[in-house]
């Protein structure tokens, strides 16, 4: 070729065999440098500047392409929920040798069948999101969640480790939870709470020998969850926003949870 010029990049949605997103309602989004368009789970990026080799193309986007599959697998709450997997670019050529026609569009990989053991439809794909910014406290915790997630870690390492490094991001030496809970607009309660059960529970998959004698409850391990999901996506958003107001997280935005005490029956005559 003797002017390369990229016009477009496809890719494939990939994702694990309990997500069918062939219900899912064709997707259309207008970004500065490019144009998206998703269907039939194949997504497309039209470019509106010129990138001369595919490898120029694909770093353009490359960002995006983390944030979009970051906020969707924390809105599934699942690390294969979405993926976008190259396939092939499409060339032209700006300054053609007359009579020769030259395009580049390599052949794309076959789509895998789906399991039968579907468990959600989504009726639309997973927005791009226009309101994060990852940096490496965002990647790390996500990372660890989606180990926890997968089964690759406990629960209760993973919600400590997670609140180490938000406490440890505000730089202080003294007060870094309330620090924490300030700089990330979240009730500070939760945070407590994310404290307590990490050490004071998980039966076998306890992170602290006082908590080998109690096992998660199924209000314990849900509140975690939620709660560190909504936590690092906050994460990602303050990365957006530095000195932004951000909506509160409250502790009215996540699972209820009772009190050990609550739930344990007293002993009467």
């Amino acid at each position: 070729m003797n002017d390369p010029h990229v016009v477009a990049l496809n890719y494939r949605i990939d994702h694990g065999d309990t997500i069918d997103y062939s219900h899912a309602e064709p997707l259309e989004r207008e970004e500065p440098g490019f144009r998206v368009t998703v269907k039939d789970r194949k997504v497309r990026f039209e470019l509106k500047e010129h990138y001369a080799t595919e490898e120029q193309a694909r770093e353009a986007i490359a960002e995006y392409i983390r944030v979009w599959e970051f906020d969707a697998t924390l809105k599934h709450c699942n690390f294969e929920a979405f993926r976008l997997v190259f396939e092939t670019p499409e060339i032209v050529d700006r300054k053609p040798t007359p009579g020769r026609i030259s395009l580049v569009a390599r052949g794309a990989a076959g789509f895998a069948s789906l399991s039968v053991s579907v468990q959600e439809r989504p009726p639309a794909y997973p927005e791009p999101p226009s309101d994060i910014a990852l940096n490496p406290d965002a990647k790390t915790m996500h990372q660890r969640y989606l180990g926890y997630r997968s089964g690759r870690e406990p629960l209760a390492s993973m919600a400590n480790f997670c609140l180490t490094v938000l406490e440890a991001s505000t730089g202080k030496q003294r007060g870094m939870r309330a620090g924490a809970a300030r700089i990330y607009n979240v009730d500070k309660r939760i945070l407590d709470k994310i404290g307590e059960l990490s050490a004071h529970r998980g039966g076998t998959e306890a992170r602290k020998a006082g908590g080998l004698a109690t096992e998660f409850s199924s209000e314990e391990r849900h509140f975690l969850d939620r709660a560190l999901n909504t936590i690092i996506r906050r994460v990602a958003q303050r990365e957006l926003t530095p000195k932004g107001d951000l909506p509160k997280i409250s502790w009215s935005d996540l699972p209820p949870i009772e009190s050990r005490a609550k739930r344990t029956p007293k002993s009467g005559k």
